[in-house]
Protein backbone atom coordinates (compact mmCIF):
# COMPACT_ATOMS: atom_id res chain seq x y z
CA UNK A 1 0.00 0.00 0.00
CA UNK A 2 1.18 3.59 -0.46
CA UNK A 3 2.57 5.63 1.97
CA UNK A 4 0.30 8.63 2.54
CA UNK A 5 2.20 11.79 4.30
CA UNK A 6 -0.64 13.22 6.31
CA UNK A 7 0.88 15.88 9.21
CA UNK A 8 1.48 19.62 7.85
CA UNK A 9 2.53 19.61 12.02
CA UNK A 10 5.64 17.58 12.13
CA UNK A 11 6.77 20.17 14.62
CA UNK A 12 4.57 18.77 17.53
CA UNK A 13 5.52 15.64 17.44
CA UNK A 14 5.74 15.55 21.25
CA UNK A 15 3.91 17.83 23.23
CA UNK A 16 6.07 21.03 24.38
CA UNK A 17 8.13 21.34 27.60
CA UNK A 18 6.35 17.57 28.68
CA UNK A 19 8.37 14.78 28.95
CA UNK A 20 7.07 11.50 29.52
CA UNK A 21 5.69 10.21 32.76
CA UNK A 22 7.15 7.02 34.68
CA UNK A 23 4.49 6.01 37.13
CA UNK A 24 6.17 4.27 40.32
CA UNK A 25 3.17 1.51 41.69
CA UNK A 26 2.52 4.03 44.42
CA UNK A 27 1.38 6.47 41.64
CA UNK A 28 -0.04 3.80 39.99
CA UNK A 29 -2.03 2.80 42.69
CA UNK A 30 -3.15 6.34 43.61
CA UNK A 31 -4.61 7.26 39.76
CA UNK A 32 -7.44 7.70 39.43
CA UNK A 33 -10.93 5.42 38.65
CA UNK A 34 -12.82 6.52 35.41
CA UNK A 35 -14.13 3.38 34.91
CA UNK A 36 -17.60 5.72 34.12
CA UNK A 37 -16.14 7.64 31.50
CA UNK A 38 -15.71 7.08 27.76
CA UNK A 39 -12.09 8.01 26.82
CA UNK A 40 -11.72 9.85 23.09
CA UNK A 41 -8.73 7.86 20.94
CA UNK A 42 -7.11 9.99 18.62
CA UNK A 43 -4.65 8.11 16.08
CA UNK A 44 -2.59 10.01 13.18
CA UNK A 45 -1.89 8.88 10.00
CA UNK A 46 1.38 8.87 8.07
CA UNK A 47 4.02 10.56 9.63
CA UNK A 48 2.11 12.00 12.06
CA UNK A 49 2.62 11.87 16.53
CA UNK A 50 1.72 12.58 19.85
CA UNK A 51 1.18 16.11 18.90
CA UNK A 52 -0.70 15.75 15.46
CA UNK A 53 -4.25 16.15 17.01
CA UNK A 54 -3.10 18.83 19.22
CA UNK A 55 -5.61 21.58 18.05
CA UNK A 56 -8.26 19.27 17.71
CA UNK A 57 -8.05 18.39 21.25
CA UNK A 58 -8.15 21.52 22.12
CA UNK A 59 -11.10 22.86 20.02
CA UNK A 60 -12.95 19.78 21.73
CA UNK A 61 -11.63 21.18 25.53
CA UNK A 62 -11.84 24.71 24.86
CA UNK A 63 -14.82 25.62 22.32
CA UNK A 64 -17.08 22.58 22.25
CA UNK A 65 -16.47 21.47 25.99
CA UNK A 66 -16.99 18.01 25.29
CA UNK A 67 -13.98 17.33 27.35
CA UNK A 68 -11.79 18.94 29.55
CA UNK A 69 -8.34 17.20 30.07
CA UNK A 70 -5.97 15.11 27.76
CA UNK A 71 -2.55 12.75 27.69
CA UNK A 72 -0.85 11.71 25.26
CA UNK A 73 0.89 8.51 24.59
CA UNK A 74 3.51 7.54 22.22
CA UNK A 75 4.05 3.66 21.57
CA UNK A 76 7.78 2.20 20.79
CA UNK A 77 8.12 -0.71 17.87
CA UNK A 78 8.87 -3.11 21.10
CA UNK A 79 5.83 -1.95 22.50
CA UNK A 80 7.21 0.35 25.22
CA UNK A 81 5.01 3.23 26.38
CA UNK A 82 5.91 6.57 27.26
CA UNK A 83 3.00 8.87 28.65
CA UNK A 84 2.90 12.75 28.60
CA UNK A 85 0.57 13.95 31.27
CA UNK A 86 -2.17 11.91 33.53
CA UNK A 87 -5.60 12.61 34.41
CA UNK A 88 -7.50 13.29 37.46
CA UNK A 89 -10.22 11.78 38.96
CA UNK A 90 -12.07 14.95 37.79
CA UNK A 91 -11.42 14.34 33.92
CA UNK A 92 -14.34 13.86 31.65
CA UNK A 93 -14.63 12.21 28.43
CA UNK A 94 -10.80 12.14 28.61
CA UNK A 95 -8.57 12.76 25.16
CA UNK A 96 -5.89 10.67 24.88
CA UNK A 97 -3.60 11.34 22.10
CA UNK A 98 -1.79 7.95 20.24
CA UNK A 99 1.49 8.33 18.97
CA UNK A 100 3.06 5.64 17.06
CA UNK A 101 6.95 5.79 17.01
CA UNK A 102 7.40 4.17 13.53
CA UNK A 103 4.03 6.08 11.94
CA UNK A 104 6.02 5.49 8.54
CA UNK A 105 7.23 1.54 7.53
CA UNK A 106 4.80 0.02 10.01
CA UNK A 107 1.78 -2.02 8.90
CA UNK A 108 -2.07 -0.95 9.44
CA UNK A 109 -1.46 -3.93 11.51
CA UNK A 110 1.50 -3.68 13.75
CA UNK A 111 0.03 -0.56 14.63
CA UNK A 112 -3.36 -1.69 15.17
CA UNK A 113 -1.34 -4.26 17.75
CA UNK A 114 0.68 -1.47 19.15
CA UNK A 115 -2.66 0.63 20.02
CA UNK A 116 -4.35 -2.67 21.69
CA UNK A 117 -1.39 -2.81 23.67
CA UNK A 118 -1.55 1.21 25.07
CA UNK A 119 -5.28 0.40 25.39
CA UNK A 120 -5.22 -2.19 27.65
CA UNK A 121 -2.72 -0.51 29.61
CA UNK A 122 -4.73 2.51 30.12
CA UNK A 123 -7.58 0.38 30.92
CA UNK A 124 -5.36 -1.14 33.45
CA UNK A 125 -4.48 2.20 35.05
CA UNK A 126 -7.64 4.14 34.77
CA UNK A 127 -10.59 1.79 34.65
CA UNK A 128 -11.23 2.56 31.28
CA UNK A 129 -14.06 -0.31 29.70
CA UNK A 130 -15.04 1.68 26.78
CA UNK A 131 -13.43 4.80 24.44
CA UNK A 132 -14.66 6.28 21.03
CA UNK A 133 -11.90 6.54 18.37
CA UNK A 134 -10.85 9.04 16.00
CA UNK A 135 -8.24 8.51 12.85
CA UNK A 136 -7.42 10.75 10.25
CA UNK A 137 -5.66 8.76 6.98
CA UNK A 138 -4.26 6.02 7.98
CA UNK A 139 -5.52 6.32 11.75
CA UNK A 140 -8.76 5.30 10.22
CA UNK A 141 -7.69 2.55 9.20
CA UNK A 142 -5.74 1.47 12.37
CA UNK A 143 -9.16 1.92 14.13
CA UNK A 144 -10.75 -0.27 11.79
CA UNK A 145 -8.61 -2.98 11.89
CA UNK A 146 -8.94 -2.61 15.35
CA UNK A 147 -12.60 -2.56 15.61
CA UNK A 148 -12.43 -6.15 13.64
CA UNK A 149 -9.29 -7.64 15.45
CA UNK A 150 -10.41 -6.97 18.53
CA UNK A 151 -13.61 -6.15 18.73
CA UNK A 152 -14.58 -8.19 21.89
CA UNK A 153 -11.49 -6.92 23.66
CA UNK A 154 -12.05 -4.51 26.94
CA UNK A 155 -11.90 -1.48 26.47
CA UNK A 156 -14.21 -1.63 24.08
CA UNK A 157 -14.96 0.61 20.98
CA UNK A 158 -18.07 2.23 20.88
CA UNK A 159 -17.73 5.25 18.13
CA UNK A 160 -15.19 4.85 15.35
CA UNK A 161 -14.97 8.22 12.95
CA UNK A 162 -12.47 7.95 9.86
CA UNK A 163 -11.64 10.87 8.20
CA UNK A 164 -10.14 11.17 4.94
CA UNK A 165 -8.94 7.48 5.31
CA UNK A 166 -7.98 5.38 1.85
CA UNK A 167 -10.26 2.18 2.61
CA UNK A 168 -9.42 0.99 -1.29
CA UNK A 169 -5.93 2.60 -1.39
CA UNK A 170 -4.95 5.54 -3.86
CA UNK A 171 -5.49 5.00 -7.56
CA UNK A 172 -7.88 6.99 -9.17
CA UNK A 173 -8.88 4.42 -11.27
CA UNK A 174 -9.93 1.86 -9.03
CA UNK A 175 -11.96 4.32 -7.28
CA UNK A 176 -13.61 5.56 -10.38
CA UNK A 177 -17.75 6.38 -10.05
CA UNK A 178 -19.91 8.67 -8.48
CA UNK A 179 -21.33 8.75 -4.72
CA UNK A 180 -24.39 6.21 -5.28
CA UNK A 181 -21.54 3.26 -6.16
CA UNK A 182 -22.19 0.14 -4.34
CA UNK A 183 -18.97 -1.38 -5.77
CA UNK A 184 -15.46 0.02 -6.68
CA UNK A 185 -14.45 -1.00 -9.98
CA UNK A 186 -11.58 -2.65 -8.21
CA UNK A 187 -11.64 -4.22 -5.00
CA UNK A 188 -6.97 -3.69 -3.91
CA UNK A 189 -6.36 -6.68 -1.23
CA UNK A 190 -6.69 -4.17 1.48
CA UNK A 191 -10.44 -3.44 1.12
CA UNK A 192 -10.63 -6.94 0.42
CA UNK A 193 -9.63 -8.04 3.33
CA UNK A 194 -11.43 -5.63 5.13
CA UNK A 195 -14.41 -6.86 3.37
CA UNK A 196 -13.67 -10.74 4.28
CA UNK A 197 -13.41 -9.60 8.38
CA UNK A 198 -16.71 -7.29 8.09
CA UNK A 199 -18.50 -10.33 10.14
CA UNK A 200 -16.35 -9.75 13.18
CA UNK A 201 -17.52 -5.89 13.69
CA UNK A 202 -19.60 -5.53 16.87
CA UNK A 203 -22.77 -4.77 16.18
CA UNK A 204 -23.04 -2.12 18.83
CA UNK A 205 -20.87 -0.19 16.86
CA UNK A 206 -21.42 3.44 15.23
CA UNK A 207 -19.58 4.42 12.44
CA UNK A 208 -19.07 8.18 10.67
CA UNK A 209 -16.76 8.15 7.68
CA UNK A 210 -15.85 11.62 6.19
CA UNK A 211 -14.87 12.30 2.85
CA UNK A 212 -13.42 15.23 1.29
CA UNK A 213 -13.27 16.40 -2.57
CA UNK A 214 -11.17 19.48 -3.07
CA UNK A 215 -13.07 20.08 -6.42
CA UNK A 216 -10.50 19.98 -8.75
CA UNK A 217 -11.84 17.54 -10.98
CA UNK A 218 -9.87 14.72 -9.08
CA UNK A 219 -12.65 13.69 -6.95
CA UNK A 220 -10.44 13.14 -4.32
CA UNK A 221 -8.96 15.21 -0.96
CA UNK A 222 -5.73 15.98 -3.32
CA UNK A 223 -4.33 12.55 -2.06
CA UNK A 224 -7.48 9.86 -1.25
CA UNK A 225 -10.17 9.37 -3.73
CA UNK A 226 -13.48 10.00 -2.61
CA UNK A 227 -14.75 6.09 -3.11
CA UNK A 228 -11.87 5.03 -1.35
CA UNK A 229 -12.40 6.92 1.36
CA UNK A 230 -16.13 5.50 1.04
CA UNK A 231 -15.11 2.52 0.55
CA UNK A 232 -15.95 1.62 4.33
CA UNK A 233 -19.57 1.91 3.27
CA UNK A 234 -18.51 -1.78 1.86
CA UNK A 235 -17.06 -3.02 4.92
CA UNK A 236 -19.33 -1.47 7.90
CA UNK A 237 -22.63 -1.19 6.19
CA UNK A 238 -24.73 -4.14 7.23
CA UNK A 239 -22.79 -4.85 10.08
CA UNK A 240 -22.41 -1.93 12.64
CA UNK A 241 -25.09 -0.51 14.36
CA UNK A 242 -24.66 2.70 12.85
CA UNK A 243 -23.12 4.04 9.67
CA UNK A 244 -22.99 7.19 8.35
CA UNK A 245 -21.11 9.66 5.53
CA UNK A 246 -20.59 12.84 5.29
CA UNK A 247 -18.94 14.45 1.97
CA UNK A 248 -17.18 17.77 2.37
CA UNK A 249 -16.49 19.81 -1.19
CA UNK A 250 -14.17 22.41 -1.46
CA UNK A 251 -10.43 22.91 -2.00
CA UNK A 252 -10.59 23.85 2.23
CA UNK A 253 -10.88 19.95 2.25
CA UNK A 254 -7.76 19.09 2.01
CA UNK A 255 -6.28 15.82 2.73
CA UNK A 256 -3.63 17.16 5.09
CA UNK A 257 -5.79 19.20 7.31
CA UNK A 258 -9.37 17.59 7.03
CA UNK A 259 -8.95 16.79 10.47
CA UNK A 260 -8.00 20.64 11.71
CA UNK A 261 -10.83 21.98 9.26
CA UNK A 262 -14.34 23.72 11.61
CA UNK A 263 -16.62 21.88 9.71
CA UNK A 264 -15.38 18.40 10.23
CA UNK A 265 -14.30 18.94 13.69
CA UNK A 266 -18.06 20.38 14.43
CA UNK A 267 -19.63 17.04 12.54
CA UNK A 268 -17.46 14.80 14.89
CA UNK A 269 -18.14 16.25 17.92
CA UNK A 270 -22.09 16.14 17.37
CA UNK A 271 -21.13 12.53 16.28
CA UNK A 272 -19.48 11.72 19.36
CA UNK A 273 -21.89 13.59 21.95
CA UNK A 274 -25.04 14.66 20.52
CA UNK A 275 -25.74 11.91 18.35
CA UNK A 276 -28.03 9.44 19.72
CA UNK A 277 -26.79 6.43 18.00
CA UNK A 278 -30.58 5.03 16.98
CA UNK A 279 -30.24 2.55 14.23
CA UNK A 280 -30.13 4.37 11.33
CA UNK A 281 -28.30 4.46 8.24
CA UNK A 282 -27.49 7.47 6.21
CA UNK A 283 -25.73 6.74 2.89
CA UNK A 284 -24.53 10.40 2.32
CA UNK A 285 -24.80 13.69 4.37
CA UNK A 286 -23.80 16.76 2.45
CA UNK A 287 -21.35 19.19 4.14
CA UNK A 288 -23.97 18.77 7.18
Amino acid sequence: MKKILVSLLMLSLILAGCGPSKASEKELQNLPNLSSQTALVLVHGTGGGTGTFDGFSSTFIDKYKVSNQRISLKISTDGKLNYYGTLTKNAQHPIIQIGFEDSIDATITQQADWLRIALKDVANRYGFTKFDGVGHSNGGLVLSTYAQKYAKATPELKRLVAIGSPFNDLESDDNAGDLTFDDVPKTTPLLRTYEDNSSKISPDLLVLSIAGDVDDDSFSDDIVPVLSALGSRLIFKGHSKVYLESYYKGEEYDHRTMFANPDIQKKVAWFLYDYPGNKKEIQLAKNE
